[in-house]
């Protein structure tokens, strides 16, 4: 059965309230209410919903945005999937490619297969993958902005200039594959940063597990025909398998 872990967005101010989220990581109750003619209570009641649909975690006076299980407690689990994912998305990246490295786990585990490489450039803005690729002989850049607690650097305003790269391969992680859902993730601003990098990338790798089968997160980066190649660790349902171009199963 799917794991549907969140909910609705009820209105146009509800939406407004999550962009303006994802632009400023905090939101506060006061400012929401002048800048849309509406009553505290009114607000308080909007995050109150948005807190209960998965979308966002209510604070004194305000809000921040969801936030995902914690880096360690998560790099602790399914290590062996991880190791064995990340190997066959290695043996994937060819000679000299431009590679994007997305934040997470799994991400971070491809970064170390790949940390013996001398010929490629690889682009992250993931600290953790940074880190495992201190000693490569690769070109590594890493992109900058604001640091979330999931050690990542995204831009810390809609309209921060976006990186001028072009990428032979993006490798992604996920919060979450679903049909109706797509490629699911918690943070809004990381995914701003994932949909930069998908757009300036020739193919979508995502590297997944299979405990990320049918689960929905509260932000998505688009339906699932952005996956070019899904590597995991099990052969996915039947119906999610047909959504993606190729899968590639772990050995």
């Amino acid at each position: 059965m799917a794991q549907d872990e969140v909910g609705t967005v009820h209105n146009s101010r509800q939406r407004d309230i999550l962009r303006a989220l994802q632009e400023r990581r905090q939101v506060d109750v006061n400012e929401l209410a002048e800048r849309f003619g509406v009553s505290g209570m009114t607000i308080r009641r909007d995050l109150a919903e948005l807190d209960q649909a998965g979308l966002l975690d209510r604070v004194h006076g305000g809000a921040v945005p969801r936030r995902a299980p914690a880096y360690g407690s998560r790099s602790s689990t399914r290590t062996p999937e991880k190791t064995r994912i990340a190997r066959a998305v290695a043996n994937l990246v060819g000679p000299g490619a431009a590679v994007g490295i997305d934040t997470g786990t799994t991400c971070s585990a491809v970064a170390a297969q790949l940390a013996h490489r001398s010929d490629l450039t690889v682009i992250t803005n993931s600290i953790h993958a940074a880190f495992e690729l201190r000693e490569t002989r690769s070109r590594v850049l890493v992109l900058g902005g604001l640091m979330t607690p999931e050690l990542s650097l995204v831009a810390p305003t809609a309209a921060q200039e976006r990186p001028r790269v072009h990428l032979d391969l993006l490798i992604l992680g996920c919060g979450g594959l679903s049909v109706d859902r797509g490629v699911t993730y918690f943070d809004p601003a990381e995914v701003e940063v994932r949909r930069t990098l998908a757009d300036r990338a020739d193919r979508v790798l995502v590297a997944a597990d299979h405990s990320k089968f049918d689960r929905k997160k509260a932000m998505a980066l688009g339906d699932l025909s952005v996956i070019d190649t899904l590597v995991t660790d099990r052969t996915p349902p039947a119906d999610l398998a047909a959504a993606i171009s190729e899968v590639v199963v772990a050995p």
